[in-house]
């Protein structure tokens, strides 16, 4: 998600292009080097659930208000065009190639934002758009959190934080209870009800006083090292998906953001602020798209005079994913430019004075 002008915080860039490079590694198949490079996923989570929550409060402490209309709108002028770009595109791939893809199932499930239910429930593993489950998550979340927010804030505003908190702990044991049913771990991972936690520790550490996120903002070492753990062997990998381990991810998430957004002149977020890096993370929306599709159509199963020049290894070589990655940024940048850039000008089709997202 990209942050509002308003909301941008020095740091989170950077956050967010580190995040979706370990998710992009690894989808390459660089099995052993970046195995948890999922971790991305949940940063990205906590993320989306600090900057909109504070986007809402902020708003509702202004006006008393949230106005929904405009959010909903500022949320699809953000996602839906480039989205909609890289479905024509696959529609595009898989009617030029012969590919024994079922389109329908490919493109509609990513379009209406359900993708995470079509894989949850073993309905159709799709191959090209599999990865927009996240999307469908996020999106869910966007649906009903100002519901939910205007709520609390009318009824318990002094309360959120409990709140919040009460309903982070019941998507963690909701979660632990369907593990301990030995259900597959496609509905465990990528159910909205299951794996709803980060979005919510991201809220939590929007409401929360300052002077706990900066305590919290401490523990951003340990953090560290342990997204780095799950990130890098495979002992981590399976502890994280344990269910004492799952929640652990997006808390150290969220211990790092803390850092960034309490610690503006910190050597981390310096860091983070590096112009490349910054500005990958600006376009990672697109990046994320356009990755996914990229990878599994060069690298795995894809048209086959494609799949006998990348497809015949067990992982794939450096240049492999170099390639792949150019392939990837030269979308992204058609992207942002082309049509990200110009749909975050179009104004609210019935007033004329929403700020922009």
């Amino acid at each position: 998600m990209d942050q509002p002008q308003h909301l941008r915080i020095a740091g989170l860039d950077g956050l967010r292009g580190l995040s979706v490079i370990a998710v992009f590694l690894a989808h390459t198949g660089l099995a052993g080097v970046v195995g948890g490079g999922y971790v991305g996923v949940d940063v990205f989570f906590v993320l989306s659930g600090y900057l909109i929550t504070s986007l809402l409060v902020t708003e509702h402490s202004r006006t008393g208000r949230i106005d929904l209309p405009a959010f909903y709108w500022r949320r699809a002028r953000r996602l839906y065009p480039a989205l909609c770009l890289m479905l024509a595109g696959v529609t595009l791939y898989c009617l030029i190639f012969p590919v024994a893809f079922r389109v329908g199932w490919e493109v509609l499930p990513a379009f209406f934002y359900v993708m995470n239910w079509v894989r949850a429930l073993g309905i159709y593993d799709a191959h090209l758009t599999g990865h927009a489950w996240t999307l469908a998550v996020e999106e869910q979340f966007y649906l009903v959190w100002p519901l939910i927010l205007l709520v609390v804030l009318k009824f318990w505003p002094r309360r959120a934080l409990i709140a919040f908190a009460l309903l982070t702990v019941a998507v963690i044991c909701w979660r632990s209870y369907l593990i301990s049913l030995d259900l597959p771990m496609a509905r465990i991972y990528c159910g909205f009800d299951t794996h709803s936690d980060g979005l919510l520790i991201g809220a939590l550490l929007a409401v929360m006083p300052r002077r706990w996120a900066v305590r919290a903002a401490k523990l951003w070492p340990v953090a560290a090292v342990y997204l780095s753990f799950v990130l890098l062997s495979e002992t981590g990998i399976e502890f994280s998906l344990r269910a004492v381990g799952y929640p652990l991810t997006p808390l150290a998430a969220a211990f790092i953001v803390a850092k960034v957004v309490t610690q503006q002149r910190s050597a981390l977020v310096r860091a983070l602020s590096i112009a490349p890096l910054a500005g990958f993370g600006r376009v990672s929306y697109g990046f994320y798209l356009w990755h996914y599709v990229v990878l599994q159509s060069m690298l795995y199963g894809g048209y086959e005079t494609m799949g006998a020049f990348f497809g015949g290894f067990s992982h794939p070589r450096i240049a492999m994913v170099t390639i792949t990655f150019g392939v990837s940024i030269a979308l992204t940048l058609f992207s942002w430019f082309v049509i990200e850039k110009p749909a975050m000008r179009l104004r609210f089709p019935w007033r004329r004075n929403v700020a922009m997202a």
